[in-house]
Order: structure tokens, then sequence, then C-alpha cells
């Protein structure tokens, strides 16, 4: 897959039946915000056009922490850099699908209405800090 075919991240919690042992994933964030990239981008490990991201934990009866959550930003951001017509989405939102995957707690309506304002704004200043950092005249 290329990034130009990507189209969709797709959020999932641990405790999602989707998330079994041969299930494979591109990045894995752990509670304590830290990210494993599980597999390469361009790999397609469910389904496609999707980066598939899960995060450790069950958030049916609890919330994530802020430092995991501070992780999933920071790897949305990093995707939104990369693939800037990609969408954020939680696994409930595939069509067809029955669950409630990332999680009854998880902030999934926070998080999206981040993507749509705060997650352009960091990366339009991050965009624009790079091309400063590149053309910054020498001191």
């Amino acid at each position: 897959m290329r990034l130009g075919e990507v189209r969709f991240a797709l959020v999932h919690h641990g405790a999602c039946p989707y998330t079994g042992a041969n299930t494979r994933f591109h990045y894995r964030i752990r509670s304590s915000g830290e990210t494993e990239t599980r597999a390469s981008e361009s790999e397609r490990v469910g389904r496609a056009h999707c980066i598939e991201i899960v995060l450790e934990g069950d958030f049916s009866e609890q919330r994530p922490g802020d430092a995991q959550l501070e992780g999933l930003r920071a790897v949305l951001l990093a995707l939104k850099q990369r693939c800037p017509r990609i969408a954020i989405g939680g696994h409930r939102q595939v069509r067809g699908e029955q669950t409630t995957c990332p999680g009854r707690r998880f902030p999934l309506r926070e998080l999206l209405a981040w993507s749509r304002s705060g997650l352009l704004a960091e990366r339009d200043a991050a965009l624009e800090a790079d091309v400063e950092r590149q053309y910054r005249p020498p001191h």
C-alpha cells in the first residue's frame, strides 16, 4: 500500500475481539504512551486503505490515560503530515461492524473534534517550523 492510497487511521482497543493473537497492527500504543511500530505503513495488515492502531487496554469501563492519548495524537499528527487526506475513526464506525471498539469510555467524540481542528493546526505549525528550520539564514 502506498501512502497515497491510505484513507483511514482506524483506532482499536486491546479488548476488541478483532485484536486477537494473530492480528497485526501498524502501531501499538502502550498505557505509558510509548508507541511501537508493528508493521510498515506500506504493508496491508487489516482493512484495505487503513492504518490500524491499537491502544493497550480495555476502554469498555475506563478511559485511557492522558499519556496514552498523547501518544495516539502524536501518531495521528505524524500520519496527517505524511497523508494529508487521511480520516480518523474508531473501529465501531466501520460500516457493517457490530462492535463498541475502541470502547464505550474511549473519548472518540473528543478525538474526532480534535482531528477536525486541533490536528490541522498542529500539522500546519509543524510544517511551518520545518520550513523555518530549512530556510533560516545561518547565524
